[in-house]
């Protein structure tokens, strides 16, 4: 061993001390899923004012539910879901910060089936009414109505 070495030891301690100090500290309060659903909800409101409104839409597609700290989201389609991915990062800084807990993670699933279905032709339209209401149906065969 040279002296030189011991100095360098010495000098990669310190360094490493002040590393560690630097790093932030682990968070691990416990939270309720309507806390983690206000930070949600206040990120997309910041998100609006920012003027990035595709991802705040996003977000809003469906609310997460909390389960052992991870919040599942479900969304429509694939290419939502890489969106997601990649603004995923300050998303979960900032609900990590609000509920002041360093373990909370994001996961994000894709159901297809999701997706609402749109009705574009007439009778499309009329059926999805008549879903919502049966006298429709009974009121086109009193008139006799057609629907092209």
């Amino acid at each position: 061993m040279s002296l030189k070495s011991i100095d360098k030891k010495k000098e990669l301690k310190q360094k490493k001390l002040q590393r560690e100090e630097n790093q932030p500290k682990k968070l691990n309060e416990s939270f309720t899923e309507s806390e983690a659903l206000l930070a949600w909800d206040e990120y997309v409101l910041k998100l609006k004012k920012k003027g990035e409104k595709i991802l705040a839409s996003i977000l809003e597609t469906d609310r997460p539910s909390l389960k052992d700290k991870t919040l599942h989201i479900t969304l429509p389609n694939s290419t939502m879901k890489v969106e997601l991915e990649r603004a995923q990062g300050p998303l979960i800084s900032y609900i990590r910060n609000q509920v002041k807990n360093s373990f909370v993670d994001l996961s994000i699933a894709v159901n297809e089936e999701v997706a609402k279905k749109y009705a574009f032709t007439s009778r499309e339209k009329f059926d999805k009414l008549v879903q919502k209401n049966s006298n429709l149906e009974k009121l086109r065969r009193l008139f006799d109505l057609d629907i092209k």
